[in-house]
C-alpha cells in the first residue's frame, strides 16, 4: 500500500481548508475535553492520524501537547504546514504508516477512517495505531453512521464566492454502504480554472468497529454520541456520529504472545 490513492484529495484541499478545515474543530475538542486529555499527562505526545489541513493540531500545540500529524494527501499537509508551523506533519498511508517514536494517544478525527473502504483496510489502521501507541495508550477516533448518511448525503448544495464556485452533490447506497462525494469546482486563478473531485465513504457498524479494534490489540472499547444540547451521551439507534475510545492491550508481565 501507498499513499498515491490518496492524491485524490489534492485538488479538493484549498477548498477543504477554506470551508471545512475547522468546521469540525469545536466538537472534537469538547470529545477531547471529556473522554481523552483527562486522561494523558501534561505534554503528552499525540498523533492525529488524517491530520487534514492541521487546525487540530495547532490547538492542541497550543495547549501543550506534542503533535504530529500524518495525511495521505500533500496539499492537505502543504495547508496544515501553514496553520500549524510548529507542528511535524508526515505524508504517510494510515492503512500501513511506521511510527518512529510511540505516543500516549492517537487520534483520528471529522470521520476520516470513513475514507477506509474496506473492514480489511479499517483493521490494518488499527494495527498500526495499536504499535504506535505506548503501553496502555489510548486510540480515540470518530466515523460517521447510517443515519448520517441517509439524512443527509443525498442532494445537492453549492458555494458561490466571487473567486470561485463548488458544486457538490452527495449520494449513498444502501446495499454496498458506500457513500459518493462527487465536487466540481471552478476556480479563478489565471483565468477560471475547473477541477473535478470524487471521494468515497463507507459506512460501518459499530459492531464491525468494535470486532476490528478487539483483534488489533485494543481493549476497553467504550462508543459516544456527541451532540451540544446533550455533551457526550450515549450512542442510540438515531445517531449520526459515533466517537470510540479504546486502550491498547497490556500483555500481562512473562507473556509475549
Amino acid at each position: 500500500m501507498g499513499v498515491k490513492r490518496y492524491a485524490d484529495y489534492d485538488p479538493f484541499a484549498w477548498v477543504y481548508n477554506k470551508h471545512w478545515g475547522d468546521i469540525f474543530t469545536p466538537t472534537a475538542l469538547a470529545v477531547m475535553e471529556e473522554l481523552l486529555l483527562p486522561r494523558l499527562p501534561a505534554q503528552a505526545r499525540i498523533l492525529d492520524l488524517g491530520c487534514g489541513t492541521g487546525q487540530l493540531a495547532q490547538i492542541l500545540t497550543e495547549r501543550g501537547y506534542q503533535i504530529t500529524g500524518i495525511d495521505g494527501s500533500a496539499e492537505m499537509l502543504r495547508f496544515a504546514r501553514e496553520n500549524a508551523p510548529g507542528v511535524r506533519f508526515i505524508l504517510d498511508d494510515a492503512r500501513s504508516f511506521k511510527s518512529a517514536g510511540l505516543y500516549d494517544a492517537v487520534i483520528s478525527v471529522f470521520d476520516s477512517l470513513n475514507h477506509i473502504m474496506t473492514t480489511e483496510e479499517l483493521t490494518s489502521v488499527f494495527r498500526h495505531a495499536c504499535a504506535a501507541l505506548k503501553k496502555g495508550g489510548l486510540l480515540l477516533f470518530d466515523l460517521n453512521l447510517e443515519a448520517s448518511y441517509r439524512a443527509h448525503w443525498n442532494g445537492v448544495f453549492g458555494i458561490i464566492e466571487e473567486d470561485h464556485v463548488c458544486m457538490i452533490r452527495n449520494s449513498y447506497e444502501p446495499p454496498g454502504h458506500t457513500a459518493r462525494f462527487e465536487a466540481t469546482i471552478f476556480r479563478l486563478q489565471d483565468g477560471w480554472q475547473r477541477s473535478n473531485v470524487t471521494l468515497l465513504q463507507k459506512c460501518y457498524s459499530v459492531a464491525e468497529v468494535r470486532r476490528a479494534l478487539q483483534g488489533t490489540g485494543f481493549t476497553d472499547i467504550h462508543t459516544y454520541a456527541y451532540n451540544q444540547q446533550y455533551g457526550v451521551h450515549k450512542v442510540t439507534p438515531k445517531a449520526e456520529r459515533a466517537f470510540f475510545l479504546s486502550r491498547q492491550r497490556v500483555k500481562p508481565a512473562g507473556k509475549t504472545a
